[in-house]
């Protein structure tokens, strides 16, 4: 039986060679999904994810984010977290060639995107005050088969209030008490998903109190977590946290030089005494609230 030989077209044999190139030379099998996981980023190394009593910065199971891939047809693709650095997802990625393309990512996802973002006056609750974050992450990666973590900065601002008891009261009376973060907040604003900021008319809706989520810390002392629109502005002389415990209310007046402006992807991080006479500043100081972040700043108080 006499064999066929068959000759190969040069434009046939350039595009597998080219293709070849792209697949073994470079690395990179096109044919594989891409590999991707998501973390949130720290404050300053301290334990976060949205930092309410959880350890590490993981996200838990069953949060959800969006994806998407620019330059592609890959949009606001849902990634289930399953535990640790597990992640599903409704619509597999691949490399569309060996270069390298820029994700965004953002945290919580929305079936329906829109850029409106609002601020709830009850935190209180671990599912209220996650779901208050709002976290994204930008960033630009070579073709791989390796795993790929994209970590989402918080894009809101955070205050953190350190409560410890002083004189003539316990910390279990604390504990008892109604708290409320107060200022004029704005409550309503736009959230770019291109660039991740979060901005607010001037004139826009706001609220007057936001009750916090509570965690006791186990070493006698409680932490109250609040989010707040970023460029919110508290004012020296104005109430700013009050304690209300039946028909008793502490309160705690600012009285940090200036006041203070909660900045985007920062956490503002305030030590307050509570005595039977009143509520007293121990310390302030503001941390970035974004991945790799180190340092921070500090205020004058009077």
């Amino acid at each position: 039986m006499k064999m066929k030989t068959y000759l190969m077209a040069p434009a046939m044999a350039a595009a597998l060679l080219l293709a070849a190139c792209n697949n073994d030379d470079m690395g990179v099998d096109l044919s594989q999904p891409i590999s991707l996981s998501f973390a949130p980023a720290s404050m300053d190394g301290q334990t976060t994810r949205a930092t309410i009593g959880i350890t590490g910065a993981s996200f838990q199971k069953d949060d959800r984010v969006g994806l998407y891939m620019d330059g592609t047809g890959y949009a606001n693709v849902l990634y289930t977290c399953q535990g640790t650095a597990n992640w599903t997802t409704s619509s597999l990625l691949y490399w569309p060639d060996a270069g390298s393309y820029t994700f965004r990512a953002y945290y919580p996802y929305m079936e329906t995107v829109t850029d409106a973002v609002s601020l709830p006056a009850d935190q209180s609750t671990a599912e209220a005050f996650t779901q208050a974050d709002r976290m994204w992450a930008s960033a630009t990666r070579a073709a791989t088969n390796g795993p790929i973590t994209l970590t989402l900065n918080h894009q809101m601002s955070l205050i953190k209030l350190d409560v410890e008891d002083g004189e003539a009261i316990s910390l279990n009376e604390i504990k008892g008490m109604t708290p409320a973060i107060l200022g004029t907040m704005p409550s309503e604003g736009t959230w770019d998903l291109t660039t991740g900021q979060i901005t607010f008319p001037t004139d826009g809706k706001t609220i007057s109190g936001i009750q916090p989520y509570v965690v006791d810390n186990g070493d006698g002392t409680l932490t109250y977590y609040a989010l707040v629109m970023p460029g919110t502005v508290f004012k020296q002389g104005d109430k700013f946290f009050s304690l209300t415990d039946g028909g008793t209310t502490y309160s705690y007046v600012l009285n940090i030089d200036g006041g203070f402006t909660a900045g985007a992807s920062q956490y503002c991080d305030i030590d307050l005494t509570v005595h039977r006479t009143g509520i007293t500043l121990s310390g302030f100081s503001v941390g970035n609230w974004t991945s790799g972040a180190t340092g921070g700043g500090s205020v004058t108080m009077d």
